[in-house]
């Protein structure tokens, strides 16, 4: 099983994500969503979900990561157990 994802970040629906979706062998597993907060006078912070693709929908799976690996491993782990 080939995992790969987009080069590139795609910018989300709202300017605080950005998605890369994830593939197994061509087919569609899902994305990764890396969510950044920037307040003025706090430290920016930066962390991932993970949504699976279902039906023509993606549908969120339950949990923050700190690293895209690790949300990454995760999408992977889906595609594996279906």
């Amino acid at each position: 099983m080939s995992i790969t994802h987009d080069d590139a970040w795609i910018s989300g629906p709202d300017p605080h994500s950005s998605v890369k979706r994830v593939y197994s062998d061509g087919k569609m597993l899902g994305r990764v969503r890396c969510w950044r907060t920037e307040d003025p006078g706090d430290l920016t912070g930066e962390w991932f979900t993970v949504e699976r693709w279902k039906s023509g929908l993606y549908v969120p799976l339950e949990g923050m990561h700190e690293d895209f690996q690790e949300a990454l491993d995760r999408v992977a782990r889906y595609g594996a157990a279906q």
